[in-house]
C-alpha cells in the first residue's frame, strides 16, 4: 500500500467503519500486558490482566476469579501465573483466529 493511499476518504470510511473483532481486541491487550511485564511497569501489567480476563469470552472468563492488586514479587508472580493459564485456556479452547494465520503442519 502506497502511503497515498491512507489518506484517501474511502479508505478511512472503511477502516472505521468495521469494528474490531474479539480476536483483535485481545491481541492489542495480550500486547499490552506482555509490554507493560517485560518493561517492568507491574502495576501496568498487573491491571492489564485484569483487564484482559474482562474481554475473555464468558465461557473462558467464568473458569477464573480475578486477583487482588499485589504490587509485591509475590503478587506479581500469582498474575504471571494467572496470565499463563488464560494463555493457555486461549490456546487450547478457543477456536479464536489470530490475525487469520494458521499454522501448518507437514507429514
Amino acid at each position: 500500500m502506497k502511503r497515498d493511499d491512507l489518506n484517501n476518504p474511502s479508505y478511512e470510511e472503511e477502516t472505521y467503519s468495521k469494528g474490531l473483532s474479539r480476536e483483535d481486541t485481545l491481541e492489542a491487550q495480550i500486547r499490552f500486558v506482555v509490554r507493560a511485564y517485560s518493561e517492568g511497569k507491574w502495576g501496568d501489567f498487573e491491571r492489564g490482566v485484569k483487564a484482559l480476563h474482562v474481554l475473555l469470552p464468558s465461557e473462558v472468563r467464568q473458569k477464573f476469579d480475578t486477583l487482588d492488586e499485589n504490587l509485591s514479587p509475590e503478587g506479581v508472580e500469582k498474575h504471571y501465573k494467572f496470565f499463563e493459564k488464560i494463555q493457555d485456556t486461549i490456546e487450547t479452547e478457543t477456536n479464536m483466529i489470530w490475525k487469520r494465520k494458521f499454522i501448518k503442519t507437514y507429514e
